[in-house]
């Protein structure tokens, strides 16, 4: 019986912390494609991956490429898809990148002519007020969160046969 119990313990603290958000999510840029020139057909991938997200302050982005770069620019500037002046540069080919507040960023790419072939984006970033947590968790967080709970469910069966 004191298998039970402990699983049941266990299960109890499990709920209790399933319902605290997570404060901040780290999101790979354009899901599981990598930080590329898109398609001729598909220049607003990037847009359409970024309109289907909810982002925070304090949340990250990682951008995954070769060869290339990023750089977060101003509105004007990634109009023009303008590289001169960034207000962010990297070329480490795994960047990653702090919202550290409200508002829209602009990204591009700073490899020559890569933007105005479609590599760029817009991020919404939205206050923690404006966005709940529970409508910004993805299918993989519930899988795991499944996963977890299915895991105590067999141990508890397991306690209870054994």
């Amino acid at each position: 019986m004191n298998c039970a119990r402990a699983t049941l313990f266990l299960l109890t603290i499990f709920i209790c912390f399933g319902h605290f958000s997570v404060s901040a999510y780290d999101f790979q840029v354009g899901g599981t494609k990598d930080w590329v020139v898109p398609p001729t057909n598909d220049s607003k991938i990037y847009n359409d991956w970024a309109s289907g997200n909810r982002f925070q302050v304090g949340d990250t982005i990682r951008f995954k490429y070769k060869k290339d770069s990023v750089m977060e620019v101003t509105e004007e500037e990634f109009k023009k898809c303008n590289s001169t002046r960034p207000n962010f540069f990297s070329n480490t080919g795994n960047t990653v990148y702090l919202f550290d507040h409200a508002g829209s960023f602009y990204f591009i790419s700073g490899a020559s002519g890569h933007c105005q072939r479609g590599q760029r984006m817009i991020v919404k970033v939205m206050s923690s007020e404006e966005s709940p947590s529970s409508d910004r968790r993805s299918s993989g967080s519930r899988a795991a969160v499944f996963s977890v709970f299915a895991q105590l469910a067999v141990s508890y069966v397991a306690c209870l046969l054994f």
